[in-house]
């Protein structure tokens, strides 16, 4: 029995990455999430319009093994596909002027919020706030959604934000983070926050916030944030990661490769999902090689 003990220790040990991997083959990748070992994506598209109601996007499955499994995961017609969030068994996206919600057992549509004719104009990051509720993102009317999923009824949250695209929420402090890629996305985009369910709370900017084209935000724990950003929209050669201290107010910048998009945080891996859009694929990088 004593000879079983450092074998059951090894397989009681938090399965966590412990080297890069790039995984190709996807077509202009703008978000990903975990999910029970594998990996959903949303492509954009070969064409990379991220406007354009073009029928070429897809999101993929990413399987346990680090393998591109599928290309187009769900059957149906999906345009220009950004943020992902899962809430239940449902996987919800953000699609220009749709969010849509697919149940990953049944690969089939669930929920279809229908925001055509200017109700909203481009969906881009979404994120969980409970069981039945999520705030999207829409980058060209400069605001956040908050959306009720079971019934579709949603409200426009207050405070106005130039061209907002990554969200993250903290369930215990109420904080609602939005990150934005500046008028025109010129590179003056901040990190703003807000009180989600304080009525009279409006999007304001972090204290010493970092500027940029900054694209995805989670949260590495409940004092600190981390955000992706393009540097420059036209031709990049880099990327940066910022480290923003919510106590501090300082952050560090780590410098990663160009593209780096809605970037996600696998829990159970201890890694960090960097979709590289320009190159279509996802890397993924164990959070300590960052230092985090």
């Amino acid at each position: 029995m004593k000879k079983l003990i450092p074998v059951l220790a090894i397989l009681l040990i938090p399965c966590v990455l412990h080297a890069q991997q790039t995984i190709g083959g996807l077509a202009s990748p703008e978000s990903a999430v975990a999910y029970k070992g594998g990996y959903f994506v949303s492509d954009i598209g070969a064409k990379l319009d991220a406007t354009a109601k073009d029928g070429d996007g897809a999101i993929s499955y990413i399987n346990d093994k680090g393998k591109l499994e599928i290309f187009k995961y769900f059957d149906d017609t999906l345009h220009a596909p950004k943020g992902l969030d899962i809430i239940g068994n449902v996987l919800y996206v953000a699609d220009i002027d749709h969010l849509k919600g697919y149940d990953i057992s049944s690969r089939k549509k669930v929920f279809d919020l229908n925001l055509e004719g200017g109700k909203a104009i481009l969906l881009n990051d979404l994120t969980k706030v409970n069981d039945s509720m999520l705030v999207v993102t829409d980058s060209f009317k400069d605001h956040a959604l908050l959306v009720n999923v079971q019934t579709g009824a949603y409200t426009a949250l207050q405070g106005s934000m130039a061209v907002p695209n990554g969200v993250a929420y903290n369930t215990k402090t109420d904080e609602l983070y939005v990150c934005s890629m500046g008028p025109n996305l010129d590179g003056t985009g901040k990190i703003f926050s807000k009180k989600l369910h304080d009525p009279n709370a409006v999007f304001t900017p972090l204290e010493n916030t970092p500027t940029g084209v900054l694209d995805g935000i989670v949260l590495l724990d409940d004092h600190r944030l981390l955000v992706s950003d393009w540097i420059v929209i036209k031709e990049p050669v880099k990327g940066n990661l910022y480290v923003y201290d919510l106590d501090k107010k300082q952050y560090t910048k780590i410098e990663v490769e160009r593209g780096p998009a809605d970037i996600a945080i696998d829990a159970k891996q201890q890694a960090l999902l960097i979709p590289q859009l320009l190159d279509n694929q996802l890397k993924i990088v164990p959070l300590k090689e960052y230092g985090l």
